[in-house]
This record gives C-alpha cells, structure tokens and sequence, in this order.
C-alpha cells in the first residue's frame, strides 16, 4: 500500500473518488471525492508532492470572498451557495526542464492551478478542477505539444487520483 493511500485511509477519506469528463467544458478536467473538505485538500497537495510536484501557494478563495462580502451586496453574496473554495498553484521542474528545451512559450503553464472546492448543500461531495494542459497545446502548431500536454496532464491527474484514492 503506498505512504499515500494509507495517509487518506487513516484521515478517513471513504472517497468514492470519480474523475468526471468535462462534458460541459473540455478545457476542465474534473475530479468528484466524496469526503471531508480539509482531507480531500491535503491528499490532493500530498499526491502532487508524491509526484513531484512542488506547492507553489495556496489560496482560500472563499474566505477572501467573505471577508469582502460588503463589496457586493447581501442580494448578491455567494448566490451559488459555495462553501469551500481553495487555488492550489504548483509546478514541476521535470516539466520546466522538457519545456525549456523544446518551446518557452509554454513555460506559462507553470504554475499549474488546481481549485477544490465543495458547495453549502453538500460540504461532503467535493469538486477538483484543472485546465486541463493538453486542451492548451492541442492547439500549439509544435510538433510535440500534443505529446507534452498529454504527459503532463497524465502525470497531474494521476496525483490527484493517487492521493485521493481511498
């Protein structure tokens, strides 16, 4: 069983964790786990740092929201009814390495940014969500865009499946 499986099963993340198809919106990828919001968090940075991955910064969207809820209005303060909200920026020096040596223009992609979220009607069920890099370079006339989004795609969902499997 790997150190990371066994962090979630003991934080208590009974995820039923399905990757949904951004039907919606191929640009996204989109992860489900059902769970505890603070756990599902950090195994989503623990299985991007099992891989490599470095944390960058971590943003509570929902709180810098709320602590600026008079700017909008009580009519029109979270409307959509969201209850945690958290940016995960990250990178990999393996991808800025192959980047850096095949195209800088896609050096923009690093950070890469992960949003987890979960709404008030349901704080259990939540959401992962990233833009999904071979979206980005399936359009770059390179050669090996394709290729490389495709890797590094791979290798993020992967740490996010890993890090929140139950």
């Amino acid at each position: 069983m790997s150190t990371i499986r066994a962090i979630v099963i003991a934080a208590g993340i009974g995820a039923v964790a399905t990757p949904v198809a951004g039907a919606e919106n191929p640009a996204l990828w989109k992860h489900h786990v059902s769970g505890n919001y603070d756990q599902v968090l950090a195994a989503v940075k623990a299985g991007l740092e099992a891989r490599q991955f470095q944390i960058l910064s971590e943003e509570n969207l929902a709180r810098g929201l709320e602590n600026n809820r008079q700017v909008f209005g009580e009519d029109k303060w979270n409307t959509i009814g969201f209850g945690n909200v958290t940016a995960v920026q990250f990178c990999s020096l393996a991808f800025n390495h192959q980047v850096f040596n095949i195209k800088m223009d896609w050096s923009v992609l690093c950070p890469f940014k992960v949003v987890v979220y979960n709404l008030q009607a349901a704080p259990g069920q939540v959401q992962i969500v990233l833009t999904r890099p071979s979206w980005i370079l399936a359009r770059d006339p390179h050669p090996k865009a394709r290729q490389v989004g495709k890797e590094i795609e791979s290798r993020i969902t992967a740490a996010i499946r890993e890090g929140t499997a139950p």
